[in-house]
């Protein structure tokens, strides 16, 4: 019996103040954008297969596009048990008929629910809120107006757009914010059907204002609560229903997919091309393999990996007897990809130094070249392989090392690039890089480290003293209230990362999976895959691996509650508040019907809830909720953080109360960065000159807009005048054939608007 499921099952759209021109969210990793037409039809070369790609990001007008997030209905069944798209007059089954899909009716509904939610404060409330924990507007009596509901809005057959704005369409009582300055909201976006009846889902416009009038108004005052502000971020459901007719009983019948989908509407990507150093699909993937037993090989029972369990991601008694029934651990026989696991993560810090010029200071470590610590030729050689037994002949012949310049000063003690001689502790003739993997790895924060700066205690060590890595704000860098000062990688991350350092891996290329070269052929300095995907997970995990996944602080396009394992309902996907997110009537009620024309509008009886409820599923607006409001202060404030170092747990001073000039003098604070891959520091900007050739210039990215109270006000409306970053298009694809180019404008900014 043939199943349906809507793919991805998370959607992200993105926010832009054109209201004419958009472009479809990208399905790979670190991809671009792809093309569409005003209809959402996706745009192919002149081969009609290789998609066109977004390089520019504004319409004529100078005005940001928006992103759309794509939405289609994969079938599961014995021939594709991994699914595949489902396609109009492709047949289809259900409730005991048979026949051709004819169309697809799509339903979603977006809300934002930010005015009426919790005030953020760092880490406090993941684990739940205590009820005296204040509330946005808390003196808002009518609260239920704090929340932006344009109501359900369905397309299907004749009817090929809808909108969510003030309308309802003339069936639902909406709700709006007052007229708002400096920018009024009167829609959340809008949704249309491309030609094959796939759902494009539209955001809002950027659009954000505060209701509060007189003097000095509209003003904010702090990066994540601002009371009587509203912004056009927003998600909700996305159901669909299949339309065929069935011969068996001359009429038009009617298959629900199996459960909803989810959008989510962000704010833009203005790096498209570069990941975090943690994705959200990462965390994701991190947590169904550790909390739902989604890969019972690689996670699970001590002993129970040459037959490894089965469970049911729904079954809560199974589950809870796997999670509790005996020691959960990692399977430390699986080897790791180099180049489909190791490489993309190693691959990302070296990406930063053209978003800021705080690697630029001193990129040594995280280089990619020969001089580097990161050098892809070094660290993908496999113990006991040709590679491993040729560098160990040489050095054993009396081959001179390659003399190369060290410029990290901690470092000068040993490089760790250079094959162990014989001789030495660390010298292995099977495996000569091996100094080179365990320092790197030794270098990475561990779970429990996150309050911990630097490697202290091994003074004989070339750790000692070294920032552990990565070097980013945590999820609570704030307060000393749960804090989480700075950034780990997740705990399967890690892991693989310690197989590798300990010599469990393969190399794709050595096995002949890969083959070198420029592209198409693969290079390790254009990591990520290209290929479109072709399985509804495959979708999944491409479209969040271009979403924030750490610091939530409180987040970009979603926060820390995308780790509650409560709010899924398989993987990446989930749980749904089904009173709010199916149809009016269900498609048994339906196919009592003899027309395809009937009214779907949907009429909620009592208003959207200002609380959660994980038991009954999601709402509309119920992820969006736990961000910043508006999104520009805490977007615009997200550049670098100073970190009282000082201390490794309690790391916060205050001298002033007893005016301890010595404790002043003794306070270290690090300056770290929080998200540079969605908020850039600096970076080339590159403009045409009057012959035709590129001028660049190294520049603060955000133009003036200083990381202020009065910045935020600026980036309100400021933000669509910011400039992409993408990979330079005037460069020559040989470029990449080899990081050690010398080209620091590999990344440049483009199209500015002007000022």
């Amino acid at each position: 019996m043939a199943t349906y499921k809507i793919h991805p099952g998370i959607g992200i759209t993105r926010l832009g103040n054109s209201d004419t021109d958009f472009y479809l969210a990208p399905e790979t990793p670190a991809g671009l954008p792809l093309e569409c037409d005003g209809n959402g039809n996706q745009r192919f070369g002149p081969d009609g297969v290789a998609p066109l790609l977004v390089t520019s990001f504004r319409d004529r007008q100078g005005r940001i596009k928006r992103q759309a997030a794509r939405f289609q209905v994969f079938v599961y069944d014995e021939a594709n048990p991994e699914g595949r798209p489902l396609k109009i007059g492709d047949p289809i089954e259900g409730g005991g008929n048979h026949g051709a899909l004819a169309e697809i009716h799509w339903r979603v509904y977006l809300a934002n629910k930010k005015a009426c939610w919790y005030k953020f404060h760092a880490t406090a409330g993941e684990h739940g809120y205590p009820r005296d924990h204040p509330r946005r507007n808390a003196g808002v009596a009518d609260r239920s107006r704090l929340i932006i509901d344009p109501g359900p809005r369905t397309v299907g057959g004749d009817k090929r757009r809808a909108q969510f704005d003030r309308s309802g369409e003339g069936n639902y009582a909406t709700s709006f914010p007052p007229p708002l300055s400096p920018n009024a909201i009167d829609t959340l976006g809008e949704m249309m059907l491309d030609s094959a009846d796939r759902l494009i889902v539209l955001g809002g416009h950027g659009y954000s204002g505060s209701e509060k009038t007189g003097p000095g108004e509209p003003h904010t005052e702090n990066y994540a609560n601002n009371d009587g502000w509203y912004d056009d971020t927003a998600d909700g459901p996305v159901m669909a229903r299949l339309v065929m007719y069935s011969k068996e009983v001359t009429r038009v019948r009617y298959i629900d997919v199996e459960y909803p989908a989810w959008v989510i509407v962000g704010y833009p990507r203005y790096a498209p091309q570069v990941l975090d150093m943690v994705t959200m699909d990462e965390v994701l993937h991190d947590l169904f393999v550790r909390q739902f037993a989604t890969d019972t090989s690689l996670y699970g029972r001590l002993g129970s990996f040459d037959a490894p369990d089965e469970i049911d991601f729904r079954n809560e008694a199974q589950l809870l007897q796997w999670r509790e029934g005996g020691r959960l651990t990692w399977n430390t026989d699986f080897h790791p990809h180099f180049y489909s696991d190791i490489w993309p993560i190693l691959y990302r810090p070296d990406q930063f130094r053209f978003l800021c010029d705080v690697l630029a200071q001193s990129n040594y470590p995280h280089d990619q070249e020969q001089r580097g610590l990161f050098d892809p030729t070094k660290l993908e050689v496999v113990p006991g392989s040709k590679a491993a037994k040729d560098i160990a002949a040489e050095q054993q012949a009396g081959a001179p090392p390659v003399e190369r310049k060290l410029e990290f000063v901690n470092l000068s003690r040993l490089d760790p690039r250079s094959p162990a001689a014989p001789g030495t502790d660390d010298y292995d003739p099977n495996d000569p890089y091996k100094p080179l993997r365990r320092y790197l790895f030794a270098l990475l924060r561990q779970a429990g480290e996150e309050n911990e700066f630097k490697i202290e205690d091994q003074v004989s060590s070339r750790l000692h003293n070294l920032p552990l890595m990565p070097l980013l704000c945590g999820d609570n860098p704030l307060t000393n209230t749960a804090p989480s000062k700075f950034l780990r990688l997740t705990d399967y991350m890690l892991f693989i990362l310690k197989q590798w350092a300990d010599g469990k891996f393969v190399n794709e290329i050595d096995l002949g999976l890969l083959k070198r070269g420029r592209p198409p052929l693969y290079t390790p300095f254009l990591p990520y895959p290209t290929a479109p995907p072709q399985t509804g997970r495959e979708l999944d995990r491409g479209v969040l691996a271009n979403v924030l996944g750490g610091a939530f602080c409180p987040g970009g396009e979603a926060g820390w509650i995308m780790r509650n394992p409560a709010i899924y309902w398989e993987p990446y996907r989930f749980k749904a508040d089904r009173s709010v997110s199916d149809f009016a009537e269900t498609a048994a009620q339906q196919n009592t019907r003899y027309g395809v024309d009937a009214d779907y509008t949907f009429n909620v009886e009592e208003p959207l809830s200002q609380d959660s409820d994980f038991v009954t599923g999601l709402q509309p607006g119920d992820i969006t909720k736990y961000l910043a409001v508006p999104w520009q202060t805490d977007f615009n404030e997200c550049t670098t953080n100073p970190i009282d170092v000082t201390y490794a747990d309690w790391n916060i001073n205050y001298p002033d109360s007893e005016n301890d000039a010595e404790l002043r003098e003794s306070t270290k604070i690090w300056t770290t960065m929080w998200w540079p891959a969605h908020r850039p520091l600096q970076c080339y900007e590159v403009k045409i000159t009057g012959n035709g050739d590129p001028n660049y210039t190294w520049t603060n990215w955000s133009g003036g807009v200083p990381q202020t109270d009065l910045g935020d006000m600026k980036m309100v409306t400021e933000w669509a005048r910011l400039g992409f970053v993408i990979r330079n298009p005037f460069l020559p694809v040989s470029v990449y054939d080899s990081a050690a180019t010398g080209d620091d404008n590999i990344y440049v900014a483009i199209e500015p608007r002007l000022r």
